[in-house]
């Protein structure tokens, strides 16, 4: 059964289910912190700047590891590749969390790496996947969903683990369960999925792309549209990063004077919006056959939804609101992969998604830790104590246990960043050219 396991009916979808797993993993890896940002700090005994490091080395190497990952991938094949990041990526939590309960930040890096490796691999992965299990024409409408199953471990990074966490006693003992889920889905994945099509032939023709073609290569780094897409990527993207991922949760709490679960589920809205936006959205530039146009108007959409929550403070149900309708729009995000397939040559697809979905980590390796220091920037010298009151200490009578207040408009400057990256993002969105690539064209 295992040889002709591709002849279930349906196999395809299974491919895509296994693989949309990989994203939803990722996910839940991605945001976690934003739920123990204040445990981070007070057990590793660092600063808001520091947390922001040592939470930003996971997109540092996801950008290392992201520019050998295409070939990797076509290398070693997706089955075998896949499998073991997940391995990798649970073992990196199960670091981190002994790490953090030994204060020892050393090793909290070296989990955060870890982390950042194993899920370093999951997009190109999974748009690898689709490339070898359906045809042309159903690409993009497929490639949709991986935003979609992205955004679903994001929501599960949100309330629900919040929820696991609350009832599992500790947050060690949640993220511990979700080490063990990553370690079954890669035994799941190694045995279920096969990496060849016998009935495709895109697979037979992609034979003979599996060399490095140095050409090919050089063609896709000295094309300016590819830098465009890729710097548009991480300026938008970087602010669900930054904010769902890591501040948002203590911005809400401090805001509204909720419990994490609460402001979870707020933060959850930018991921069930995005879940849904990326397909309705991809249907709507598929039947209008534009992207561009699109991608402009739901990113001023997106642009303002942002602004109103990180800059006024308003009442949970409008912020719910307008993230829910921020993350639809940034939907969009998605169409910056289609358009590079687009643009490019069949032959590099993988190294151009790479290419692509390396500006999310660049960028969400810079935000971190500056915003914890426009933080620190404008804090008011308040501190939370242990019983978790807002208390004033005197110059040397700090304790170790205790943690920086930030008032919310410290929140308001800080996030102002976020705000000029979506505009920034606007901008050099303007300067792409959506031109069907033809192998007598020069790079541009």
């Amino acid at each position: 059964m295992g040889f002709n396991i591709h002849k279930i009916k349906g196999y395809a979808w299974i491919v895509v289910l296994l693989s949309a797993f990989l994203l939803f993993y990722k996910y839940i890896m991605q945001v976690y912190p934003g739920l123990i940002a204040n445990d981070i700090m007070s057990l590793f005994h660092i600063s808001p700047a520091q947390a922001g490091s040592l939470i930003a080395s996971t997109f540092w190497t996801i950008v290392i590891t992201q520019l050998f990952s295409g070939l990797i991938l076509d290398r070693f094949g997706f089955r075998l590749i896949s499998a073991l990041s997940l391995v990798i990526t649970a073992s990196g939590l199960l670091l981190f969390i002994y790490a953090a309960d030994s204060g020892d930040l050393f090793l909290g890096y070296a989990g955060r790496i870890m982390i950042g490796f194993g899920i370093s691999f999951a997009t190109v992965s999974y748009i690898k996947a689709v490339s070898v299990w359906f045809p042309p024409h159903k690409f993009a409408f497929v490639t949709s969903f991986l935003a979609s199953a992205a955004m679903l471990g994001a929501i599960a990074g949100q309330a629900p683990l919040a929820y696991l966490i609350h009832h599992s006693g500790s947050w060690q003992k949640g993220l511990t369960i979700c080490a063990f889920i990553g370690l079954i889905g890669a035994v799941l994945y190694f045995f279920i999925i096969r990496d060849n099509n016998p009935k495709s032939q895109i697979h037979a023709e992609s034979e003979t792309h599996t060399t490095f073609n140095f050409q090919a290569i050089k063609a896709v780094f000295l094309n300016k549209n590819n830098w465009l897409l890729t710097l548009y990527s991480g300026l938008s993207f970087t602010t669900i990063d930054a904010f769902a991922g890591l501040w948002g949760n203590n911005y809400f709490r401090e805001q509204y004077h909720i419990s994490t679960s609460q402001a979870a589920s707020i933060i959850s809205m930018i991921f069930i919006g995005l879940a849904i936006g990326s397909p309705v959205i991809g249907k709507i530039s598929e039947h209008l056959d534009r992207r561009k146009p699109v991608m402009l108007s739901f990113h001023i959409i997106a642009t303002i939804m942002l602004a109103i929550v990180l800059t006024f403070k308003t009442t949970p149900f409008i912020a719910s609101l307008c993230l829910l309708i921020f993350g639809f729009c940034l939907g969009i995000y998605m169409l910056t992969f289609a358009i590079g397939r687009r643009i490019n040559s069949i032959a590099v697809t993988a190294t151009v998604a790479a290419l692509i979905n390396t500006g999310e980590p660049v960028l969400g390796a810079i935000f971190d830790p500056l915003i914890g220091y426009f933080l620190e920037l404008h804090w008011q010298g308040n501190y939370i104590n242990k019983a978790g009151q807002i208390v004033t200490y005197a110059k040397g009578a700090v304790p170790d246990n205790a943690i920086k207040h930030f008032a919310v408009s410290s929140y308001h400057f800080a996030f102002l960043i976020l705000t000029v990256s979506m505009i920034l993002a606007f901008i050099l969105l303007c300067f792409v050219k959506d031109k069907a690539y033809n192998k007598t064209d020069k790079a541009i």
